[in-house]
């Protein structure tokens, strides 16, 4: 593709914008003006949700020194037949605060995202076989059981190495005065869907003396999604 004059190469790029949606007549759900997060609020409990772009994984995870793309959850290849990089999954930010209950948990096995009728699983970090209520599994995704060999290989054990440093993981409490961050991914959403919810099921607010779950709650997180072809100079401006 070219530019209105016929001198600047263009290329396509595919953005997924995703826009919180508060639920009516509720004020324990806030957006943060900062960040476009959105905020669940209870007694001093805060679930802070944000959609990450495949530009923000990017510019969080860059490639090694010798320009080799590790970055697990994006793509680096154009497909083929669009001419634009695809989505390798969905990924959401979530950090939980407890300031208020004894000790909080929440399991990502039991979060699903939910679009166009169609449920998905979170994707687990653990070995194959180790993933419960029926999530998916980077190992797999990535064929670390498979031994592939050389190149491959060695960039697959990066990602998986930043895969287990900043998703977020299972059997984790959260004590009061603390707080803990992690990433929800699931896969990619088909371009014809335009909206989203995510649901965290089963968020435990108190234990017992046994310490099993007491007290749980379920808290939706909904979004308006836009999916975009953008024409882009090869400089990284849109077109004007």
């Amino acid at each position: 593709f070219w530019g209105c004059a016929g001198l600047i190469p263009q290329t396509l790029r595919h953005d997924t914008h995703m826009k919180p949606v508060l639920p009516e007549g509720r004020g324990d759900f806030t957006i943060d003006l900062v960040d476009s997060s959105t905020v669940f609020s209870k007694e001093g409990l805060l679930i802070r949700v944000r959609y990450l772009t495949d530009a923000e994984l990017n510019e969080r995870f860059p490639p090694l020194f010798d320009g080799r793309q590790v970055n697990p959850y994006t793509r680096e290849e154009k497909d083929p037949e669009l001419g634009y990089v695809l989505p390798r999954f969905t990924v959401f930010e979530l950090t939980i605060t407890n300031n208020t209950y004894a000790k909080v948990e929440l399991d990502p096995a039991r979060a699903v995202m939910i679009s166009a009728g169609e449920t998905y699983r979170y994707y687990d970090p653990g070995r194959e076989g180790a993933v419960v209520l029926g999530g998916n599994s980077f190992t797999k995704y990535y064929k670390m059981e498979l031994g592939t060999s050389g190149n491959e290989r060695e960039i697959n054990l990066e990602r998986m190495g930043i895969i287990y440093k900043t998703v977020y993981h299972r059997g984790r409490p959260i004590f009061r005065g603390d707080t803990r961050s992690g990433l929800l991914v699931f896969d990619p959403l088909p371009e014809e869907n335009d909206e989203l919810l995510l649901s965290i099921r089963e968020f435990v607010l108190s234990f017992d003396a046994s310490d099993n779950p007491e007290e749980t709650i379920d808290v939706e997180f909904r979004f308006d999604v836009d999916h975009q072809i953008v024409k882009v100079e090869e400089n990284g401006q849109g077109e004007g």
